[in-house]
C-alpha cells in the first residue's frame, strides 16, 4: 500500500488541472508499477497458478499510460472525463478478472487485495467525477458478472460482492473527496480572483477621484500640477517650448445668481467638454483649477501656436451660446484667457509659467474681458510688449 498512499499523496498535491505535466508523470509511473508488480509475481511464484494475472495487470498498465498519453495532447483536455472513464472501465474489469483465474487459495486472497489496492490507486490516480465514477464502475461490475456467465471461470458471489463493492466504495469516496476538494480550491480560488478584481477597481475609483474633478471630470489641481512638473522637465530635457493657458469664466457670480447654481454648472460642463476638444493631442491636459476657473497645458507649442489657440477657444465658446443677460460684456457667457509660454530652464521653477499665466489673465480682465493676452518666458526672446521680466 505504500506506492498508492505515495502516488494519492503526490496526485492530491501537484493535480490542478486535467492533462497536466505532473499528472501525466505519475500516469506514466503508475502503469510502468502495474508492469513491475506483473514481472515481481511472475518471478516468485509458479506460471501455472498465475492464471491471468500477469496479462491482466499488464492490460491495466497499458491503459494507465494510454490516458497519460491522451491527457498530455491540450487540443483534447475538454474530453478527459470522456475517454479516461471508458478506459478505466476496462482497466477495472480486467483487474476484476484475475481472481476469478486463479485457483490456489492463497494467490486468489492476495489477487483479492492486489485488486482492491489497484482499484482504489486508480481512482485516486485518474481524480475523475464523482458520478463518472459512479457510473463507470458499476458499468464495469455488470460486464465482469457477463464476462464470467460465458466464460468457464467461477467466482463466489459472496467473494465478488466482498471485495468489488468494498474497493469501489472506497474508491467512490476517494473519488467524491478530491472533486468536493477541488471544487473547493475552485471557488476560493474564484473568490479571491473576484476579490482582487474588485480591490483593483476600487483602487482605480479611487485614484481617479484623486485626479479628477467630480463635477467637469476634467483633471482637478493637485493632478494638474504634477503633470506640470512632469512636463516641464520633459521640455527641459529636450529643449523644447511649454505653454499653460489660465481662462476665466466672465461674470460667473452673476450668472450663477440670476439663472442659479444646476445651470452655473451645466454651464460649467459645457465649457469643459469644449475645451477638452481643444487640447486632445497627447501631452496636452485640461483641467479645472478653482471654481469657474480652468487651465490648459500644452507641451511643445511655441508662443505663435498658443496665440492661435488662445483665439480659437475664445471664438469656440462663442460657439456655445450660453446665454448670459447679467454680463456687462455680452448677452452670451464669454471667458478672459491668460497664457504664458517658456522653453524651460533649471533655474526657472515650473510654477513661475502658471503665475505669469496668471498675470495675463487679470490684464485680459483689467481691458474689458472677453479677450486673451499671452507672454513669454526664460531666455528666448519674444515681442517687446508682451515680454516679463523676471526678478
Amino acid at each position: 500500500m505504500s506506492f498508492g498512499l505515495l502516488v494519492y499523496f503526490l496526485s492530491d498535491c501537484f493535480f490542478n488541472d486535467t492533462g497536466t505535466t505532473a499528472r501525466d508523470t505519475i500516469l506514466f509511473v503508475g502503469s510502468f508499477r502495474c508492469v513491475e508488480e506483473t514481472a515481481l509475481v511472475f518471478l516468485q511464484l509458479p506460471y501455472e497458478e498465475l492464471g491471468a494475472f500477469p496479462l491482466c495487470y499488464a492490460l491495466g498498465g497499458i491503459c494507465l499510460g494510454l490516458i497519460a498519453i491522451l491527457s498530455s495532447i491540450k487540443s483534447i483536455h475538454h474530453l478527459y472525463h470522456w475517454y479516461t472513464g471508458p478506459i478505466a472501465m476496462i482497466g477495472l474489469v480486467t483487474l476484476l478478472h484475475v481472481s476469478s483465474t486463479v485457483t490456489n487459495p492463497e494467490i486468489k486472497l492476495a489477487a483479492y487485495a492486489g485488486s482492491i489496492y489497484a482499484i482504489i490507486t486508480l481512482y485516486s490516480m485518474l481524480k475523475m467525477r464523482f458520478f463518472v465514477v459512479t457510473f463507470w464502475s458499476h458499468f464495469a461490475g455488470i460486464v465482469h458478472l457477463f464476462i464470467l456467465r460465458f466464460t468457464t471461470n467461477e467466482i463466489s458471489f459472496i467473494s465478488f460482492q466482498a471485495y468489488f463493492v468494498a474497493a469501489n466504495l472506497i474508491g467512490m469516496g476517494i473519488a467524491y473527496v478530491i472533486e468536493h476538494r477541488e471544487r473547493a480550491i475552485f471557488l476560493q480560488g474564484l473568490l479571491l480572483d473576484i476579490d482582487k478584481i474588485e480591490q483593483k477597481q476600487l483602487y482605480g475609483d479611487l485614484e481617479k477621484l484623486s485626479r479628477e474633478d467630480s463635477l467637469t471630470c476634467l483633471a482637478n489641481r493637485r493632478y494638474f500640477d504634477e503633470r506640470l512638473d512632469q512636463e516641464w522637465n520633459r521640455c527641459r530635457r529636450e529643449k523644447r517650448p511649454l505653454s499653460v493657458i489660465l481662462l476665466d469664466v466672465d461674470f460667473f457670480k452673476q450668472f450663477n445668481d440670476f439663472y442659479g447654481h444646476q445651470t452655473g454648472d451645466h454651464c460649467l460642463m459645457n465649457l469643459a467638454k469644449a475645451l477638452q476638444q481643444e487640447a486632445s493631442r497627447p501631452g496636452e491636459l485640461v483641467g479645472r483649477y478653482g471654481g469657474e476657473e480652468f487651465i490648459m497645458l500644452y507641451p511643445n507649442v511655441d508662443e505663435e501656436q498658443i496665440q492661435t489657440t488662445l483665439q480659437r477657444i475664445l471664438e469656440r465658446v462663442h460657439d456655445l451660446n450660453i446665454e448670459h443677460q447679467t454680463s456687462t460684456v455680452n448677452t452670451m457667457v464669454t471667458i478672459s484667457l491668460g497664457a504664458a509660454t517658456a522653453y524651460p530652464v533649471r533655474s526657472i521653477p515650473s510654477e513661475r509659467i502658471v503665475t505669469s499665466a496668471d498675470k495675463m489673465l487679470y490684464k485680459s480682465k483689467n481691458n474689458g474681458r472677453d479677450q486673451w493676452h499671452s507672454t513669454q518666458l526664460s531666455h528666448v526672446e519674444a515681442q517687446p510688449s508682451q515680454l516679463e521680466i523676471l526678478p
